[in-house]
């Protein structure tokens, strides 16, 4: 009988150690397989939100991107008649964690303006401190075309009864030359077109180097 009892111990004690030892056997591969992948299956914490596709830009953010590109220091390489400008250089920057872009023009001259583009809601828009002592705000056109992009006043504005600056419009021959043709009114309509043909600095040096023969 003793030994009897003892043998039934025994083999429950051997059954308890063996369904332990494969639960233990069990958590580890388990834990194995999760230090592989450096995230637990359900881990949702550890999924980085994908960018926003390019595909899935509103037109005025494609636009105001291809404003961004702009970031650097250019020469205007022709000066509109009568203006007065010859040799005047412009500067792009991104400020603002990436929600404006300053434009300087004519730098360290007395013709020195600055044009602050930005986004509002689902527009571009850009506000510009003119000589002319007066900010015109300009609203963008929509269009999926980035090679040309058009400001204008919107009908209506205050700024209509005095001389301003009433649009401009861009255009990218490429990612070194842009022309920028700014329409200045007076008496509430169009007045003269000042055109600047701009190019930018490092595309002007590569001119010079090949110019001198070097």
């Amino acid at each position: 009988m003793l030994i009897d009892e003892l043998g039934n111990g025994v083999m429950r004690n051997l059954k308890t150690w063996s369904l332990c030892f494969a639960t233990l056997l069990s958590l580890s591969v388990s834990g194995l397989a999760q230090d592989k992948s450096g995230n637990k299956p359900n881990d949702k914490s550890a999924e980085k939100p994908a960018d926003k596709p390019a595909a899935q830009k509103t037109p005025a953010e494609a636009a105001f991107d291809r404003l961004k590109s702009l970031a650097g220091e250019w020469q205007v390489a022709e000066a509109p008649e009568g203006h007065g400008v010859h040799g005047g250089r412009v500067i792009y920057r991104v400020t603002a964690a990436g929600q404006a872009v300053v434009e300087t023009l004519f730098v360290g001259t007395e013709h020195e303006m600055v044009t602050m583009y930005y986004l509002e809601g689902d527009d571009l828009m850009l506000t510009h401190y003119c000589i002319l002592r007066n900010r015109p705000v300009m609203r963008a056109e929509k269009s999926d075309q980035l090679d040309k992009l058009v400001f204008s006043c919107q009908k209506g504005d205050k700024i209509e009864a005095e001389d301003h600056m009433h649009s401009v419009t861009f255009a990218f021959a490429d990612a070194d030359h842009v022309k920028a043709d700014w329409v200045l009114y007076k008496g509430g309509k169009p007045d003269s077109t000042h055109t600047f043909e701009l190019v930018r600095k490092k595309a002007v040096s590569r001119l010079r180097v090949v110019g001198s023969g070097q």
